[in-house]
């Protein structure tokens, strides 16, 4: 379970996003990166969607910051345990320093409010534990 967002259950885990959760356990942000072309991609996928290479690792050397591409203010639960949160929001963020095109990655930005939250947002990840071994990757206001 979430720390931040008690109530949201822990990520499925499978051979092939496994490393993206744990990683984020560790403090670490890590993308998947095709081992034949280079390009970065998420979600996490078995086969490069750019060269069809099954080879593939992860790469923890992003900054780990973006920009808010996309978001919406949830005011109705996805589930009921998340009725004490609304509104919450459930951000698009596309990851600076990824090879081979545009990584946008689904997330919540924490520490912003209706107001605060505005396109083109600076910001950097974070980690909400939610489960053994497990965290998910979110993002924060980047500080000036």
């Amino acid at each position: 379970m979430s720390e931040r967002l008690p109530g949201l259950p822990p990520p499925e885990t499978s051979p092939v996003n496994e490393g993206y959760w744990r990683s984020a356990a560790e403090g670490k942000f890590v993308i998947q990166r095709c081992d034949a072309c280079g390009a970065h991609r998420h979600p996490p996928a078995a086969v490069c969607f750019n060269c069809l290479s099954t080879r593939w690792s992860w790469d923890g050397a992003l900054p780990g910051t973006g920009r808010v591409f996309s978001y919406i203010w949830v005011h109705r639960p996805a589930i009921p345990a998340l009725a004490t949160l609304v509104p919450y929001n459930v951000a698009i963020v596309e990851v600076d320093g990824t090879v081979g095109g545009v990584v946008r990655v689904a997330s919540n930005v924490f520490d912003v409010d209706l107001d605060s939250l505005v396109i083109e947002l600076p910001v950097s990840v974070t980690f909400d534990p939610c489960g053994e071994g497990l965290a998910l990757p979110a993002w924060v206001p980047t500080k000036s």
